[in-house]
């Protein structure tokens, strides 16, 4: 199924940002434009905010951290305040009036709407289930719709007790006229299951049987790496970039490490290549920092250890980047001979390269190539992800990653065979700590390991997945009535 000449509508609070969604969404394109022959000028994109794109409009109210949002996210299991209802069903109308407009401009076809089954999109839900609800009532089956579930609020404990307000509306998240669901785990469709038997009469087999699908997180390796020399005792990584060579002074890495008379190949860096939030468990990576400069003098290596953290904060609890920077000082009053130290990049990483008055940023998914130059580690000790896929990302820069293993790794991702070291139930222990300390001193096992991971992601979790379940689940919606 190649050439298709459909308008697709492409729905998320972020699109072209730094979160996990955001580089699904581009991933996506990129995938459908290359394997299934759907022109650029054939995809629009709606959202609260956007980088700079073409087909791109946006409004305030897709916005997941709007004044709405938050009061939505505050009360949703306690009483609720006088009016709520009436206050989400009229920002719920707006954006179905924002939506409606938007599909009728550009002719749309297929709307893909991501993560619309959690929450935190709770508005953008509830609007798009209005618009559906309009048009199939009154009989018009055209534009589809494709929820891509990437998380949800039955998945999050904090979600469990909706108050009686809130529950009038959870039929639309994700909705109830829905063409297809695209799940990122295996566990999610038991979810829908229970979800779709609840609130649709439709053939709940027949639907799961040939319109859902799982489409893990991929990732394709951007530089030519079967063509460097594994054998060399140098570290391989991606190629260079000068706008790069200003990174570490930019974000203050160098000014912290010469504070303690260190220079940069006197140092060690670990990249937690995440968003600033709690199921991160970044205190773990700052545990296995001063465990591993431990390890480090141990074998009479004198480095420094940095542990960059490049994702923003502030997306789910705001105060979770004090309770780092409180820990971190805590873990300095207890080892006051250690070199240890934290570092956030937020401030000078976009999802794009940029200079705003004289202030260079520099592009987030680039991030692993510069820690993988410098011979640095990767930290990935999660304790919930939907997938992993700033893991992808790092292993496809040629970066080795230490990891905990979150269910969804164990029940989906361990079997590609990925060389990590792991830890479970976020308890450091030893080994991971000697595994790392290899991973960082013997430069031929490093690269072993590393041609290992990228041959397993080019073989087993390349983009191409992404078109070969899309172009499966696109025939049924437009060919096979349930």
């Amino acid at each position: 199924m190649t050439g298709i000449n459909l308008n697709i509508g492409i729905i998320h609070s972020l699109i072209g940002k730094n979160d996990g969604v955001s580089i699904v969404i581009d991933q996506t394109v990129e995938a459908m434009i290359k394997d299934m022959g759907i022109n650029l000028g054939n995809f629009f994109f709606l959202a609260a905010h956007s980088s700079p794109r073409f087909n791109a409009e946006t409004d305030e109210i897709f916005w997941h951290k709007n004044d709405i949002h938050k009061k939505i996210l505050t009360h949703f299991s306690t009483p609720p305040p006088d009016n709520f209802e009436s206050e989400i069903h009229e920002h719920a109308l707006y954006a179905k009036s924002v939506i409606k407009k938007w599909v009728e401009k550009n002719d749309i076809d297929l709307i893909i709407a991501h993560n619309t089954s959690h929450t935190y999109n709770f508005i953008t839900a509830v609007g798009l289930g209005y618009y559906f609800e309009e048009l199939r009532n009154e009989g018009i089956i055209w534009p589809k719709i494709m929820v891509w579930w990437h998380d949800s609020w039955f998945e999050r404990e904090i979600f469990s007790k909706p108050n009686n307000v809130i529950q009038k509306f959870l039929k639309y998240l994700p909705g109830v006229y829905l063409d297809a669901i695209l799940f990122i785990n295996k566990s999610q469709i038991e979810l829908g299951k229970r979800f779709y038997e609840k609130f649709n009469n439709k053939d709940s087999k027949r639907f799961f049987d040939t319109r859902t699908a799982v489409v893990p997180n991929t990732s394709n390796i951007n530089w030519n790496w079967k063509e460097d020399m594994w054998n060399n005792n140098q570290i391989i990584h991606p190629p260079a970039d000068r706008y790069n060579d200003t990174f570490f002074k930019d974000i203050g890495l160098i000014e912290a490490i010469q504070s303690k008379n260190f220079e940069l190949k006197d140092t060690t860096i670990l990249l937690q290549h995440t968003r600033v939030v709690p199921r991160k468990k970044i205190e773990v990576a700052i545990d296995f920092a001063f465990e591993l400069e431990k390890e480090m003098l141990a074998n009479n290596s004198k480095k420094c250890v940095v542990l960059l953290v490049s994702g923003h904060s502030g997306d789910e609890q705001s105060q979770y980047k004090q309770f780092l920077i409180d820990y971190q000082k805590k873990k300095e009053k207890e080892n006051p001979q250690a070199n240890v130290f934290l570092i956030f990049g937020e401030d000078s990483i976009l999802s794009h390269r940029d200079i705003i008055v004289d202030k260079k940023y520099y592009k987030f998914s680039e991030i692993p190539d510069i820690i993988s130059k410098q011979g640095g580690l990767g930290t990935y000790f999660s304790e919930i992800e939907g997938f992993g896929n700033n893991l992808l990302e790092m292993i496809s820069s040629g970066l080795p990653v230490a990891i905990n293993k979150y269910q969804v790794y164990k029940d989906e991702i361990e079997e590609y065979g990925f060389i990590l070291p792991a830890i479970e139930n976020c308890l450091l222990d030893n080994k991971v700590i000697k595994e790392s300390f290899k991973l960082l001193d013997n430069i031929n096992y490093r690269n072993q390991v590393v041609y290992h991971n990228l041959n397993t992601i080019e073989k087993k979790l390349g983009h191409e997945i992404i078109s070969k379940k899309l172009v499966h689940i696109i025939k049924n919606i437009f060919t096979r009535t349930l």
